[in-house]
């Protein structure tokens, strides 16, 4: 303060008359002396009031640290961090939203990934802000550990309008996919859905894709099983799109959506790689494009897996891989689980006369189901064998 005070009786002092001659240089000596002056005076100020801040601020930050570590379980480093962006100053709105998350279900580990990634919900209004939220997701259908999943893989749900967009998103989903249980599916694939703008991408993803001819059933399907398709960014979604349509399948067909899933998730080189492998084993280049057409999944499959399946296929079981290129499927079935066992049921019948190998259908011996198989090739032959006499 006493600056300023000098500052203004130099500027009174300066304001004497002087010569025409020295009014340049001295009014220039003046300006830059009064700058001088005037910046340290706002310094001062400045740091006063800093000083007065840091006086009041220890403790508050203290508290908020001390609370986060110890009642949240964060880390003495990521309580630190999270100070900035809350204050406490008493424990008792932070206690009653932790009590409401543990009464709903919430693990601690989850509790902790709520905090960590919004902090601020600690000084809400647990009864007015949280709750409501809270019983909209169950009265959808969400269990309580679907609701503590939900936020806690996406905690700024906590903070979106329950009218204007939770509720909204949900009734854009089901004028999709109809059945609750559909929007059920969709959101445990897509906890982030409730975070998008769905009625606004519902309606240019549709318009887009009935325009190229993508049936509603289809659209359903990539909609449930593949939100992060369907809800990725506009660039995306086109550039998937326009690969599926380039690679040749049928908008019609429901294969269609089945290669967009695989095509957000694999490249062109990871896709040229697993040609390339597939090609080692006898297949040509248009067996590899045959069997991605049946069995877009074929390309997401490990190369550990890739070459052992076929390596036991034409191997052990005497399969041409062009044949196994026409029927790709197997490729997705586990090996240990199920082509190795029922090949050694069936090698074993061939062995004993029970069945000739003009009479079997070797791909659809590995497609039907455990209980069918074993009434037709296990229990049916167990009792034949027990009836055999002894030799």
């Amino acid at each position: 303060m006493s600056n300023l005070l000098y500052c203004r009786r130099f500027c009174l002092r300066s304001s004497r008359p002087i010569n025409s001659g020295d009014s340049v240089s001295i009014s220039q000596l003046i300006t830059h002396k009064l700058r001088c002056l005037l910046s340290r005076a706002l310094c001062s100020v400045s740091e006063g009031k800093t000083e007065v801040a840091k006086e009041k601020r220890p403790w508050l930050k203290s508290f908020t640290v001390s609370y986060l570590v110890n009642s949240c379980g964060l880390s003495l480093e990521s309580a630190k961090s999270k100070s900035r962006f809350v204050k406490l100053s008493s424990s008792e709105r932070p206690d009653s939203v932790l009590t409401l998350l543990k009464n709903s279900g919430f693990t601690n580990e989850q509790i902790i990934r709520v905090v960590k990634s919004f902090p601020t919900i600690l000084i809400v209004n647990p009864e007015v802000v949280l709750l409501p939220k809270l019983s909209f997701f169950r009265s959808i259908g969400l269990s309580s550990s679907d609701t503590a999943k939900l936020i806690s893989n996406c905690p700024t749900t906590l903070s979106l309008s329950l009218t204007n967009r939770l509720i909204p998103c949900y009734d854009s989903l089901k004028s999709i996919l109809g059945e609750q249980e559909n929007v059920l599916k969709c959101l445990r694939r897509g906890y982030w859905i409730f975070t998008l703008d769905t009625a606004k991408f519902l309606a240019t993803r549709l318009s887009l894709c009935r325009d190229i001819g993508v049936r509603d059933q289809s659209i359903k399907r990539l909609v449930q099983n593949g939100p992060l398709v369907f809800f990725c960014s506009e660039r995306k979604f086109n550039e998937v799109l326009n690969r599926v349509r380039d690679f040749g399948f049928d908008p019609k067909k429901m294969y269609f959506v089945h290669a967009m899933l695989v095509f957000f998730h694999v490249s062109e080189f990871t896709m040229e790689h697993k040609f390339g492998l597939y090609q080692q084993f006898g297949w040509s280049k248009e067996d590899c494009v045959a069997a991605f057409m049946r069995f877009p999944n074929c390309v997401k499959i490990s190369d550990e897996k890739i070459t052992g399946t076929m390596e036991y296929l034409i191997n052990n079981v005497g399969l041409p891989p062009g044949t196994i290129a026409m029927q790709p499927f197997v490729l997705g079935l586990s090996l240990e689980k199920r082509i190795k066992p029922r090949n050694m049921v069936i090698s074993e019948l061939l062995s004993k006369g029970f069945v000739k190998k003009e009479d079997l259908n070797y791909f659809q011996i590995l497609k039907i189901k455990d209980c069918v198989f074993m009434d037709k090739y296990v229990l049916k032959f167990q009792q034949v064998s027990a009836l055999q006499p002894c030799p």
